[in-house]
Order: structure tokens, then C-alpha cells, then sequence
């Protein structure tokens, strides 16, 4: 297949040695003679990543604010578990329609142009919710139809987004960029629940005002990440269009999976991970009033706290050696989450469950991106797009279905009860890797 490139040329990558594991990056480089901390950061010595990550930053701390007041406004329009999960159920169904075919499609256009749209239209939704919010006409339908708009651009912008990492930086530095990116998300997670806290405590006198003014501080913050993808210049290679039959080309990723059982295996546990790990995202806006008898504020900071623990589990991988086995992370940190998820549900104290949120988003952070890893060093280039697909897929595209029917579940039994389902379900697997761990192996004969 021809290929073209854009703009400037690659750096220069050292080539792998023969022996290095699939899921293994290059680590055929110099060894690092620098302090740990800097080794932590490395990947912003490349420019284009380091204006990639702050723009990034900024946005998604507006995101996380939104989602913050989105799920208090639903809740409190509603007093219903189950419009949690139908809000959340269409966020991420179009994810899970067309992201497949937004795979094929990332690796044959220039994506940072794309993802620059994708930003205009999501700075658009976040306007749209300030209007309806400020002039008295939001209702649970505007806010069903936004969501499911918002869900759709997602669905094109989350895998060119995956795949524009390793167009940024050199090979031998893709794990502490993904790490760092992964990190970069969960800062934003931590800040972003502050931010919506410091928001509604200026405006304590207008509630209404607060959210009015958190959903436009988030339409603000798009312009940061817009003008960031403007400026860089990434190492894309696009892949040209050919005859082949396009069923065929959406399937390529597909395929791929199913002839390397264990790129299959990490996908299935993404999904297991998603479906039945992250029942408490969806449940927090319920159990935060009717287990823990919180308010908007109480609410905010149990989010920071999970924020808080996912930004410091990225540190934490960002930070470990090239060498180790990422497939072990995997594997731990999936059986802390259903642990976790277990000691949640049956709390009734604030402070315990801040702890508990807490340990759950250093583990989730932990599994979620060593799963990204290991995926981004098994694809091939010119396959990256829709591999990569498969796993926002199995990420975002797997949340509404968990969203929908755990909603629906904690309607029924309580939220309380349904988190602790999720987690028991989750502890099986989480068990059943641990008992068979060359099942995440490139090499199935070995462990891994």
C-alpha cells in the first residue's frame, strides 16, 4: 500500500531489535542517565506534544466541569438513577455505531484538521447548554438530544485523538507519552470538580447562575485545545485510499484482533472493565444524595477525589521502567477496581468512600492506559487508526450499554446494591486472569 506523508519528516527511530515482545516498546535506545522525574516527563522535549498536551489539558478541565453540573442538573430535574444512564447510554451509543468506521477514515485524512472541527462543534454543545440553562428552557429532552450530538462528533474525534499520540513523539518515548496523556486526563478529572466547586460557591446565591457559568467556563476552554491543534505539525502518515472493498477496510481492524487472541483479550477486558468496573461513575450523582446525603458541593468532591487518584496512578506509570510488564498492571489493577468497587458500594461514610474513589482511580488509570499501551505498540502503522478504534470501542462505545442497564438496575435495588454487582462481576474476571495470565500474552506459551 502507497503511502504520503505531511509536512515535515519523522525523527529518527531506532529500529526494534528482533527479540523485543509485541507489546513491548522500543527500548533499544540509550539508557536513561537523567533523574526519574525528568525521565517522567520526557516526552515534552517534542514541541508539537507538549502544545498537544496543554491545549488538551485546558479543554477537558472545562469538560470535566460540565459533566460535573450535567450530572446534578439531570439528577436534579429528574430524581431518577435510570436518566443518569440513558444521558450516559447517549453519549456513547454513536460511539459505538460509527467509531469503527471512523477508525478506517482517521487513517486516510489529515486528523489534526478533523479533531479542530470535532472542537468547534463540542465548543458549540457547551454554548448551547449555557443558553438553555441561563433563559429557563433546559429540559431533560435538550439535554437527551445535545448529549446524543455530542456523542456522534465524539464518536470521529476520540479515535483520531488516540491515534495523533504516536505521530508526535519518537517510538522510544510512545509509553511515557501515552502515560502522560493519560495523566493529562485525569489532572483534568481532579481540577475540574474543584473548578465546578469554586464556581458554585461564588454563585451559592443563584444555583441556576453557577451552572449557567460552568457550562460557559467549558465552551471558553475549547478555544485553548483549538488553538494548540492549530499550531502543531504532526508526523502523520496517511495512508492513500485503494480499491479495496470498504467492508473490507472497516473489518481490517476486526481481523487483526481475531488472528492475535491477545490484542481479542485486552479488548474484552477494557469492556469487562468499562460495563461493570464504572457502574459508580454513573450511580455517584445517586449514591452521593441518597446514600451519603451530600450536596452539589459534597458531590463535586467525591469526583475530585477520583480525580485526584487517577492523576497520581498516571504519574505513577509514567514514571515506571520501560521493561516492565504491562500485562501485570493489567491484571492487579483490574482486581483492585472490583475490590474497590465491592468496598463502595457498602460504604455509608463520606471519608471512606473519598478513600475508596480515590484507590479506584489510581487502579482504573493503571489498567486503562497499560490496555492503551500495549495496543498502540502491537498496531501496525497502517492499521493504528482502526485499532485504535476497537479500543475507544471497547471504552466509550461499551459505556452506554453499561450506563443503561446499571441505571436501570440501581432504580430497581438501589444504587448501592447495583455497584456491588458490578464489582463481584468484575472480581470474576479479574480472578480468572489472574489464574490463566498467558492469556494477555503476545506469547501464549509464556507468562507474561
Amino acid at each position: 500500500m502507497s503511502t504520503t506523508r505531511t509536512r515535515r519528516p519523522p525523527e529518527p527511530q531506532a529500529p526494534l531489535p528482533a527479540d523485543t515482545p509485541t507489546f513491548e516498546a522500543d527500548v533499544s535506545g540509550p539508557p536513561r542517565r537523567i533523574l526519574r522525574g525528568v525521565a517522567t516527563f520526557e516526552s515534552f522535549r517534542h514541541r508539537d506534544y507538549a502544545y498537544f498536551f496543554s491545549g488538551a489539558l485546558l479543554s477537558n478541565i472545562g469538560t470535566w466541569t460540565q459533566t460535573v453540573a450535567l450530572g446534578w442538573v439531570i439528577y436534579a430535574l429528574t430524581r431518577s438513577a435510570s436518566s443518569l444512564g440513558i444521558v450516559n447510554f447517549l453519549s456513547g451509543i454513536p460511539v459505538t455505531l460509527f467509531t469503527v468506521a471512523a477508525g478506517s477514515l482517521v487513517d486516510h485524512i489529515d486528523r489534526r484538521r478533523l479533531l479542530i472541527w470535532a472542537q468547534v462543534l463540542m465548543m458549540v454543545q457547551a454554548a448551547a447548554f449555557a443558553y438553555l440553562n441561563h433563559t429557563g428552557h433546559i429540559t431533560i429532552g435538550w439535554i437527551y438530544t445535545l448529549t446524543l450530538a455530542g456523542g456522534v462528533v465524539s464518536a470521529f474525534m476520540f479515535p483520531a485523538w488516540q491515534a495523533m499520540v504516536p505521530d508526535l513523539v519518537p517510538r522510544e518515548s510512545l509509553l511515557n507519552a501515552i502515560a502522560l496523556s493519560s495523566a493529562q486526563f485525569n489532572a483534568a478529572r481532579l481540577v475540574g470538580p474543584m473548578v465546578t466547586a469554586g464556581i458554585m460557591a461564588a454563585f451559592a446565591a443563584d444555583e441556576s447562575l453557577g451552572i449557567t457559568m460552568v457550562f460557559t467556563f467549558n465552551a471558553v476552554s475549547f478555544l485553548f485545545v483549538i488553538w494548540a491543534l492549530a499550531v502543531i505539525r504532526p508526523n502523520q502518515v496517511i495512508q492513500e485510499r485503494t480499491d479495496e472493498p470498504a467492508l473490507k477496510r472497516l473489518g481490517a481492524g476486526i481481523s487483526y484482533a481475531r488472528k492475535h487472541p491477545h490484542v481479542g483479550t485486552h479488548l474484552l477486558t477494557l469492556t469487562m472493565l468499562v460495563v461493570f468496573g464504572m457502574t459508580f461513575m454513573t450511580l455517584l450523582p445517586a449514591l452521593a444524595v441518597e446514600t451519603l446525603g451530600l450536596s452539589s458541593t459534597g458531590y463535586s468532591s467525591l469526583m475530585m477525589f477520583n480525580g485526584l487518584g487517577a492523576l497520581a496512578g498516571a504519574l505513577a506509570v509514567a514514571s515506571l521502567p520501560r521493561s516492565v510488564r504491562r500485562e501485570r498492571i493489567i491484571r492487579y489493577a483490574l482486581l483492585v477496581m472490583a475490590l474497590g468497587s465491592i468496598a463502595l458500594s457498602l460504604s455509608h461514610v463520606y471519608a471512606l468512600s473519598a478513600i475508596v474513589l480515590l484507590i479506584l482511580g489510581a487502579a482504573f488509570l493503571a489498567c486503562v492506559s497499560s490496555i492503551n499501551t500495549n495496543l498502540q505498540t502491537a498496531a501496525p502503522d497502517h492499521l493504528r487508526g482502526r485499532i485504535m478504534a476497537l479500543f475507544v470501542v471497547s471504552f466509550m462505545g461499551m459505556m452506554p450499554f453499561g450506563a443503561i442497564a446499571f441505571g436501570t438496575l440501581g432504580e430497581l435495588i438501589g444504587p448501592g446494591l447495583a455497584v456491588l454487582a458490578g464489582g463481584v462481576v468484575l472480581l470474576a474476571w479479574a480472578l480468572y486472569l489472574l489464574a490463566r495470565p498467558h492469556t494477555l500474552c503476545a506469547d501464549r506459551a509464556k507468562r507474561c
